[in-house]
């Protein structure tokens, strides 16, 4: 099992782009390695390489959040939340995770 408290923000990689998941946004968010290995979802600045919030880990009970966004408190939590689905996206698609979390895509 990976030790995600050792991964820092500079560690991780652009992996695979994924769709934006508010309509407001304009960061972009991808799925992000550390190493060979995908690890999670990061949200980067539109032409940068560096991730500046990431969500990472196995499973919901275990992941970590790493990095802060600054923003007016209304677009911080959009921004909060597109990740989270992300995450959930994830966690389906390439952990193979049927049964996660209680996140409304809806709201």
């Amino acid at each position: 099992m990976m030790n995600f408290d050792s991964i820092a923000l500079g560690d991780l990689t652009q992996d695979v782009q994924i769709p934006k998941t508010v309509d407001e946004q304009v960061e972009e968010t991808w799925f992000v390695k550390y190493g060979e290995e995908t690890v999670g979802v990061g949200l980067f600045l539109p032409d940068s390489r560096s991730c500046v919030l990431a969500i990472l880990g196995d499973d919901v009970a275990h992941r970590k959040v790493i990095g802060t966004y600054q923003s007016s408190d209304d677009h911080e939590r959009l921004i909060l939340h597109g990740l989270e689905i992300a995450y959930e996206g994830y966690l389906r698609s390439v952990k193979g995770d049927t049964v996660i979390g209680k996140l409304d895509i809806k709201e």
